[in-house]
């Protein structure tokens, strides 16, 4: 398989070798701030950003690379500590430009990128959520989850737009028929039985 996003040759180099440390970045463009953020620790610095890491608690679910017109979602849910975030609680964001890195770093969870290369762009919907937990001791600490749900691909009403009927054909364009012969053709297909040998 050859990775042809443009990726790097150090971070080529480093995922070609015996250990591989991932990181994934995260821009989005929040309302009144953009948000630069990374799954390690510490700030890494990268593209002329400075990107504030959010620690080693989270999940990321990313959409396996498909050739069709369907939207694909990636979802990130981080939780962290890191009081930056803050000024981002509560702020509900929808239908914002965002994009996702995936990195590489010379250490576990270290701050010294190698390389990043973008993976997904699409708009995002998301929320930061203040969580405050209270210990055996009785001692309270706040901690921030990050929820970033990121769609690639058109919309679901372009999507739909994307296939319509015979009727719908007809209607647009009256004199062509050839659409006719499309009706019930998927069912066909798969109702469809090879003679045996």
């Amino acid at each position: 398989m050859d990775l042809k996003r443009g990726t790097p040759a150090a971070m080529l180099a480093a995922i070609a070798g015996p250990w591989f440390h991932p990181v994934i970045l995260a821009e989005i463009d929040w309302p009144g701030a953009p948000l630069f953020a990374h799954s390690g620790e510490g700030e890494i610095l990268h593209a002329g950003r400075t990107w504030q890491g959010v620690g080693k608690f989270g999940s990321v679910d990313i959409p396996e690379e498909v050739m069709t017109a369907v939207p694909s979602e990636f979802t990130m849910e981080l939780v962290s500590d890191f009081p930056d975030l803050e000024p981002y609680t509560d702020t509900v964001i929808r239908g914002r430009l965002g994009r996702v890195l995936l990195g590489a770093t010379t250490t576990p969870g270290g701050n010294d990128l190698i390389g990043a290369v973008e993976i997904i762009t699409g708009t995002a919907d998301g929320l930061v959520m203040r969580v405050e937990i209270e210990d055996e001791n009785g001692r309270r600490r706040v901690f921030y989850r990050l929820t970033v749900t990121m769609t690639t691909g058109p919309s679901m009403r372009s999507a739909a737009a994307i296939a319509h009927s015979d009727e719908d054909q007809r209607r647009a364009f009256p004199n062509d028929t050839a659409g006719r012969h499309l009706i019930l053709a998927e069912a066909t297909a798969q109702k469809t039985l090879w003679p045996e040998p």
